[in-house]
């Protein structure tokens, strides 16, 4: 006869269940093994359920990201001369490890730019537009009126190493004397101060362009330092390295613009030194495709190779140069 199944009202007082024998609040019966293991087993089990329902509560680690994410694009429509100083030198860095990515982690490490030597250019509240770069430059430099418009006085001589002065003979004389007359009719300019012993091909400001066109809207936005002494013209565009170089070693700049490439060699060769260098200026500008020159690949590459050129590292290390993005 099957056993009879009594509720609990029917137990009597001193009633208990076998170790091996127990009915479930539904009626089924169920055995007990005795084995440990099986213990465990469902305990991990019961934990590990637990454990995934702990996880359900991450949702707000993905509004997190979600900020950060807005907060990094908002940074890259920023012009990178307008960022934090942090973020300047995070930019150089990220664009130097993909110039020089042939290279091992610590060889890139060795090359860095010093963080001493990149200047903070927060401070100057205008955009980093051509029409400020004037602005920026009294910024950057210090005591630029001695450094920036003093002229030499055998500046009249260097006009004569123009080469196409020397094949234009009157027109050219004729364009340098207008000039000269302008600035001395306008009684409210003062004559700027002048100097015999300026170096030749010295500058105290090397502005790096990422094309030749670029350099040019650069150049033709510095007419008041251009008065005091000519801007360096140092790119391929239409601009023999001879010439160039000729035109280092006859006259005295303060302001040289130039690309990557033409830069390392006129450093390498001599004919542009580095003794009164105080800024590096890195033109920023996006172009058409929104890209900087930290950004296109062939360009960026050279940008370095000019950057480590023999003597500018040192003086990178001993805070004699620096170097801005504008």
């Amino acid at each position: 006869m099957p056993k009879v199944k009594d509720s609990g009202d029917a137990l009597e007082d001193d009633f208990q269940l076998s170790d091996t024998e127990y009915v479930s609040d539904g009626g089924e019966q169920f055995e007990d093994s005795g084995d440990d293991d099986n213990d465990n087993d469902n305990g991990d089990s019961a934990s590990a359920s637990i454990g995934s329902k702990r996880k359900a509560p991450e949702a707000p680690k993905k509004k997190k990201q979600q900020k950060s994410k807005k907060a990094r694009t908002e940074e890259n429509n920023t012009p990178l001369g307008k960022r934090t100083r942090a973020s300047q030198i995070e930019a150089l860095n990220d664009s130097q490890d993909r110039a020089l990515e042939h290279l091992s982690s610590i060889e890139r490490e060795e090359r860095r730019i010093p963080t001493s030597a990149i200047k903070d250019v927060s401070p100057f509240a205008l955009d980093h537009t051509l029409v400020h770069l004037e602005s920026f430059l009294k910024f950057a430099v210090a005591n630029w009126k001695s450094k920036l418009l003093i002229k030499d006085a055998n500046a009249s001589d260097s006009r004569l190493q123009d080469k196409k002065g020397k094949k234009g003979g009157k027109n050219s004389n004729i364009n340098n004397n207008a000039s000269n007359n302008t600035q001395s009719k306008d009684p409210k300019k003062k004559p700027l101060e002048t100097s015999t012993d300026l170096p030749k091909g010295a500058p105290v400001v090397l502005i790096v362009s990422s094309s030749g066109v670029r350099a040019v809207e650069v150049i033709r936005a510095l007419p008041l330092f251009a008065e005091a002494a000519k801007v360096g013209k140092l790119f391929a565009k239409h601009l023999k390295i001879q010439e160039q170089a000729y035109f280092l070693d006859n006259t005295c700049t303060h302001i040289c613009v130039g690309t990557p490439h033409r830069l390392e060699k006129l450093i390498l060769d001599g004919s542009l030194k580095l003794d009164r260098l105080e800024l590096v200026l890195l033109d920023c500008n996006k172009d058409a495709k929104k890209r900087t020159i930290l950004d296109i690949q062939e360009i960026r590459v050279e940008l370095f190779k000019m950057l480590e050129a023999n003597g500018l590292v040192e003086r990178f290390k001993s805070g004699k140069t620096q170097v801005a993005i504008f």
